[in-house]
């Protein structure tokens, strides 16, 4: 009597060395190719394979799990006798393979969330890998790794790539071709913890891995030594989720730069034509819980800014480059609670240009040149000077001027510098206090004319001023000594020393190595001892603006910035979008770096995140944003008080011992007026230093630097991570000093003292 299939399969199942447990397919394929007689395999076997999946799960000896997998009962596989082990053939060793997966072509990462099984084409190799064969399948790119453990349940065959994992190929047309391919049952996912390229090849006897050697491929084989080596990195964790990071890097390979296949705008949208009817009203949450529920790679930053963008009477669009494709949304009585559909003619006109901002033509520009008065073509640019600190090209074609108006002042209240006339510490001296045009400039004439007109100088005086520039107007001052480092304090620049730039760049290297080697490395008491000494160095040279202007202790000139950045979805700083006089050297030159260089401007450049943030960083106003929160992290250390930025309808406020101790901004700028920073012109109004640090607050978010944990504001986990693994970086080791300043700051407030 012939025996029964569950028999077959019960014997096969024990009889494997490995485990004993394996997928319904896997048990088929096996079965087929030992017992063809009674497992055929034919075009229709959906019955004969029920019949069999049928009796397994009735039969006691079988427990059935979850996907189509079947395992032996506890105590069934009682040691197998001789003659039973002669009565099944010899089952191979199965082997163990590498699979690699580009994005760019398969979205391997989606694929493995949704599938349990996969086609996976065999470019080489094809009479080698065979069923039961163990498959670690990789990603290639810049995080590069193994992603999930696989068996081979159906062997090489020519194939289409016409199942569910189909609509995973970048291009439809790559999964339609039939080419060699196998069948791939998910046995372990480790999408969120995957054992990573770097992890691999730190690991001694791991270096020849073909795949660390030559890349290029699709198939690379695993030999035994290399799978002993390799198995127990393997993560023991199952992760089904990838890292979000990872998973929009992954997409936006796969979609040539889109998260998704909309880009934001687009879905948004979609959105409004499919939610909004006309009269009803919705609120900005409504739509960021639907983004967060469907599109959540989208940063929650980059919903809010194309809200913005779209609704027609929120001023920051401008910022955006708001068009009237745009104009979709307005906001009801400037709550967010309550925003409906434009209504053209019946609401007021869109916001498409900056509030008085002056006109590009050329020609209306020469014209308003002409009728410019001496008086008000120097008000324009006194006032100007007060608010920004700096003439850019293209600033004096704005305001009416021409090279011949400038050489008036060159000498006296600007300094030149690559791209840019820079006003003097003379002029910010002469500009403390209030900035209007008309007071301003009585306050030069009285300065120009002598102590005797000073009693005159709060009040404007128009004739004076007539006469002043009649009289003077091609008067040039004496500038200050160039050797006075305290006059000329914030145009200098520091010059480092070669030994504090070999620190650096060993710095930099140590920074930039995998995470297991630096553990492993400071675990050795040589390496360890060195690594301090490169810390002393970087300690005592690379100081942040904030340091460094404690220890000069001279006055040194601050100006504001409300200048939005405008963020791409993939983290780059449009600044070819944005104005070019707001990215260049404007109110970066008296205390940090320009957003843009010379020579980096142009219609369609762009900034990495990494190196915008580095820039912004320099600014004092950031500089004193990220010290709370870097403070905060070294607290804990030393016992330290330490405070939270707590952020509630769109305000910012110091929140300590779990009370709120005032608007945010009161406290930056108190806190850089003791270091030294002086505010001047526009810059003392207190308006203008609430949206500085509002508008610093969101272009630190945008750059990924500044999270919202609930109503506070955190450091990311990413550039926490650049903090602690760089012993140099600013704002760790290089603002101390200024830490030291801020925990006494801070203590006057502890437990109401303040």
């Amino acid at each position: 009597m012939r025996p029964r299939k569950v028999d077959l399969a019960f014997d096969w199942m024990r009889s494997q060395p490995r485990r004993a447990f394996h997928y319904r397919d896997e048990v088929w394929a096996a079965l087929a190719e030992l017992h063809s007689d009674e497992f055929a395999v034919s075009d229709d076997r959906k019955t004969p394979w029920f019949s069999l999946h049928r009796d397994m799960t009735q039969d006691a000896r079988f427990l059935r799990g979850d996907k189509g997998m079947f395992k032996l009962v506890e105590g069934t596989i009682a040691e197998v006798t001789s003659a039973e082990v002669a009565a099944v053939p010899d089952v191979k060793e199965p082997r163990v393979w590498i699979f690699q997966a580009n994005p760019v072509l398969y979205r391997i990462l989606e694929a493995l969330q949704h599938l349990d099984r996969m086609q996976f084409l065999t470019n080489r190799y094809k009479d080698r890998i065979h069923i039961g064969d163990i498959i670690l399948l990789w990603m290639s790119g810049n995080y590069a790794g193994i992603y999930a453990q696989a068996r081979v349940v159906e062997g090489v065959a020519d194939r289409k790539s016409d199942g569910a994992d189909a609509a995973f190929w970048a291009d439809p047309s790559s999964g339609a071709t039939t080419k060699p391919r196998v069948v791939l049952a998910i046995e372990k996912r480790f999408l969120g913890n995957p054992l990573l390229k770097t992890t691999i090849a730190a690991r001694k006897g791991l270096a020849n891995l073909m795949i660390l050697r030559q890349p290029n491929g699709t198939n690379f084989p695993v030999d035994a030594g290399a799978w002993e080596l390799l198995r127990p990195l393997l993560p023991v964790e199952e992760t089904h989720k990838p890292a979000r990071e990872v998973l929009t890097w992954a997409m936006k390979r796969a979609r040539a730069g889109k998260i998704y296949d909309e880009s934001c705008n687009e879905l948004l949208e979609r959105f409004v034509a499919e939610t909004f009817a006309d009269g009803d009203e919705h609120s900005r949450d409504e739509i960021t819980s639907w983004f967060a529920a469907n599109y959540p790679l989208f940063k929650p930053i980059t919903v809010q800014c194309d809200i913005e963008k779209y609704t027609t009477n929120f001023r920051s669009r401008v910022h955006y480059n708001a068009t009237p494709e745009h104009d979709l949304l307005f906001r009801v009585d400037d709550d967010w609670a309550r925003l409906r559909l434009y209504r053209p003619g019946d609401d007021p006109p869109p916001i498409h240009d900056k509030p008085g901002a002056p006109k590009r033509s050329k020609a209306k520009t020469s014209t308003k040149a002409k009728q410019f008065s001496p008086l008000d073509r120097n008000r324009r640019l006194l006032a100007h000077l007060a608010t920004l600190g700096e003439l850019t090209p293209g600033d004096p074609e704005d305001l009416g001027l021409h090279e011949a108006h400038l050489s008036d002042w060159l000498d006296s209240l600007l300094a030149r510098r690559p791209e840019a006339h820079v006003v003097t510490p003379l002029f910010l001296h002469l500009i403390d206090g209030d900035a209007g045009p008309s007071a301003f400039t009585t306050r030069l004439a009285a300065h120009f004319m002598g102590e005797h007109l000073r009693r005159h100088a709060p009040e404007p005086i128009p004739e004076l001023e007539e006469h002043v520039w009649a009289r003077f107007g091609r008067w040039h001052l004496t500038q200050p000594h160039g050797g006075d480092q305290k006059t000329h304090a914030y145009l200098s620049v520091p010059i480092r020393e070669p030994r504090d730039v070999a620190a650096s760049e060993r710095l930099d290297l140590f920074a930039q190595l995998p995470p297991k080697v630096i553990g492993d490395l400071i675990r050795e008491p040589e390496f360890l001892s060195e690594q301090q000494s490169w810390s002393a160095d970087a300690a005592s040279k690379l100081e942040g603006p904030l340091s460094t202007q404690l220890r000069r202790s001279w006055k040194r000139p601050l100006l504001l910035s409300t200048v939005e950045l405008l963020v791409a979805d993939d983290g780059q700083v449009l600044i070819g979008e944005m104005e070019r006089t707001d990215v260049m050297a404007r109110n970066y030159v008296v205390a940090g770096l320009p957003l843009c260089r010379h020579g980096e401007w142009e219609p369609a450049a762009t900034l990495g995140r990494e190196a915008a943030a580095e820039r912004l960083s320099q600014h004092p106003v950031a500089a004193a944003l990220l010290q709370f929160e870097v403070h905060r992290l070294f607290a804990g250390l030393a016992g330290d008080v330490a405070a939270l930025i707590h952020v509630g309808g769109d305000v910012a406020h110091l929140e300590l011992d779990g009370a709120g101790r005032g608007p945010l901004w009161r406290h930056v700028r108190s806190m850089l007026e003791q270091v030294g920073y002086w505010p001047v012109g526009a810059s003392t109004q207190d308006s203008l230093w609430a949206g500085a640090v509002h508008v610093m607050l969101k272009n630190l978010e945008l750059l990924d630097v500044f999270e919202h944990d609930g109503d506070v504001l955190r450091l990311t986990d990413d550039y926490q991570s650049k903090i602690k693994a760089h012993p140099g970086h600013l704002q760790n080791r290089g603002e101390k000093p200024y830490r030291v300043r801020l925990s006494q700051f801070l203590a006057t407030f502890h437990g109401g003292q303040a």
